[in-house]
């Protein structure tokens, strides 16, 4: 497990564990249902502190690889469902945080290439030398690794829509920050959960 390929389930854990727990487990089905679909990139929009941060730890928990989450989800809606068992623990997860990245404006010149930087780090201690970093980044790696070993990646990013709290003004920055997304996802083969 890393930071952030398939990082496991101890942030879903902790909320299973507090007293204000509320149970989002309905989202898994559906998204269960649109992996490997065209519908497949998804975003979940809701007011601030309607926990989507928990409701991302809680995606990744169910599908990351690496951890076992099985005991966290008896008794939640979403262990009814008959693709429950198919998916539980079977992905490849990268999660990201867009704030840890981007936490102040002055970080706006380089906190997508930190991102990347920081996923294709982990990606190497995973699969050594099976890619080589050009100039697509984080998405050619992905391709790389789809076409040598077969693999894909959900993707759940948190606090995604920061980059336009922060940069209000800078129609530049906020484009490209979008391209970067349209890069990575478009005609991907891997998952995108927002």
């Amino acid at each position: 497990m890393g930071t952030y390929m398939n990082p496991g389930n101890i942030l879903f854990q902790e909320a299973i564990n507090s007293k204000i727990y509320v149970d989002k487990s309905g989202l898994i089905p559906y998204t269960n249902s649109v992996i490997r679909t065209q519908q497949k990139n998804l975003c979940v929009s809701r007011p601030r502190r309607f926990g989507k941060s928990m409701a991302a730890d809680m995606l990744v928990a169910y599908y990351s690889k690496g951890c076992e989450s099985a005991r966290l989800f008896a008794g939640l809606k979403a262990e009814g469902d008959v693709s429950f068992r198919d998916h539980l623990n079977r992905h490849n997860v990268i999660r990201w945080d867009v704030q840890q990245f981007l936490f102040q404006e002055s970080h706006l010149d380089f906190f997508i290439e930190e991102m990347q930087n920081a996923v294709i780090k982990e990606l190497r201690e995973e699969y050594g030398d099976c890619f080589e970093v050009g100039r697509y980044g984080l998405s050619g790696v992905l391709k790389q690794i789809h076409a040598a070993k077969g693999e894909s990646f959900i993707f759940i990013i948190d606090e995604w829509d920061c980059v336009f709290r922060l940069a209000k003004e800078q129609k530049e920055v906020q484009k490209e920050y979008l391209d970067f997304l349209r890069g990575l996802f478009k005609g991907c083969s891997g998952q995108a959960f927002l």
